[in-house]
């Protein structure tokens, strides 16, 4: 065969290939005020660092419109604020587009599942907020607020986009509401909570694929609790329960924590200190953070069920892991550490246990992750 023709031959193949998307994850890092993007490599779960986004102090909570086009970005500094950027879509590039108040510093920020209100929680001040975003994705100056018992700390819709959630770790309650879809104004579903286990200190959510189960992991018990949802009203029912903190970890009941004294510097015992809770694409696999013992726990899911089973817990290189997410294809899992220089990649076996597999720099004092894919 000639070279120009095998040439003709190999570029009418790979033409002819579908299109592969590029997948890549940012991470904030609010000691330097950067947001890293990191390209994933699929075939072997290695991160490389594409660049740094110089975005503010105290950059920290961040949420990925339904539709892939902007990343918001809160910043926990006064005065409290979110910015917004556009992703290019070949390279994943940011480009900043605009910035709005907030409420006040806000823990945690996630759109509702159609991409129209941002929706925050704040530790400090105990308040839930709703803000409309328009076609062009501009966030509204007009915030709705919503006052909580102690210390809200997360906020998300469920996959139906019905029903809203938000984990509120001083009452040990998981607080649950309808939306409207046309003002996002949130109203509670009966009582207003679903109990949760006492002093297990609810922090962070996860709903599973099929949008039947709600998962809540508590930061002061390491306890994750499983509630399902009811599909007409929203209510939630508590069907499963599951500890994340092995005794062989050897720590105590963890203390609630405040800004000036979040590491418990005046306290020498080691206390558990749980943070993130991510499921596996396919549902069948649950990972919680715990960051006293830079550790990681999985869970196998019965995605019927709701059920959680123990797997055991890993450790990782990530020193006070905050952060978790899977890569898409769910055979990789990326790790960040509030105390790391690196951010870390981890192989997921079929029975659930890690192998690290990678690792890049990462910005100073690295916690958030979002995911995204390029598209095809």
């Amino acid at each position: 065969m000639s070279t120009p023709h095998f040439l003709a031959v190999a570029l009418a193949t790979a033409l002819a290939l579908p299109a592969q998307a590029a997948t890549y994850a940012y991470i904030s890092s609010p000691n330097d005020g950067l947001i890293s993007q990191y390209q994933l490599d699929e075939s072997t779960g290695a991160p490389t660092l594409v660049e740094q986004t110089p975005a503010g102090s105290k950059v920290n909570p961040m949420a990925i419109s339904p539709d892939g086009q902007v990343l918001y970005a809160a910043l926990r500094v006064a005065p409290f604020s979110v910015l917004s950027y556009r992703i290019e879509p070949k390279n994943g590039h940011l480009e900043k587009l605009g910035q709005a108040p907030l409420a006040d510093s806000l823990a945690y920020i996630s759109t509702d599942r159609s991409g129209r209100f941002l929706m925050g929680a704040s530790y400090g001040a105990s308040l839930l907020s709703v803000q409309a975003i328009d076609a062009e994705h501009r966030v509204s100056d007009k915030i709705d607020v919503y006052k909580t018992g102690p210390i809200a700390h997360s906020i998300r819709s469920d996959r139906s986009d019905k029903f809203v959630y938000a984990a509120n770790l001083g009452t040990d309650s998981v607080l649950q509401f309808s939306q409207n879809k046309q003002t996002g104004a949130l109203t509670p579903i009966g009582s207003g909570a679903a109990a949760a286990p006492a002093k297990m200190g609810p922090r962070h959510l996860a709903f599973s694929p099929n949008g039947k189960f709600l998962y809540v992991v508590g930061e002061l018990s390491g306890t994750v609790v499983g509630y399902a949802i009811d599909a007409s009203s929203g209510a939630l029912r508590q069907v499963s329960e599951a500890q994340s903190v092995p005794a062989s970890l050897k720590l105590a009941e963890g203390l609630i924590r405040n800004a000036a004294n979040n590491d418990l510097k005046d306290d020498p015992t080691p206390r558990i200190w749980a943070a993130d809770i991510r499921l596996s694409p396919d549902g069948t696999l649950l990972y919680t953070t715990e960051r006293t013992t830079s550790s990681v726990s999985a869970f196998k899911v019965e995605p019927s069920s709701g059920a959680l089973t123990f797997i055991g817990n890993f450790p990782v290189a990530e020193k006070q892991p905050r952060n978790i997410a899977f890569f898409p294809s769910g055979k990789w899992l990326l790790v960040t550490g509030e105390k790391s220089a690196v951010i870390g990649s981890y192989a997921v076996a079929k029975d659930g246990s890690l192998k690290r597999v990678g690792e890049a720099p990462s910005g100073d004092g690295a916690l958030w992750i979002e995911m995204w894919q390029s598209p095809k």
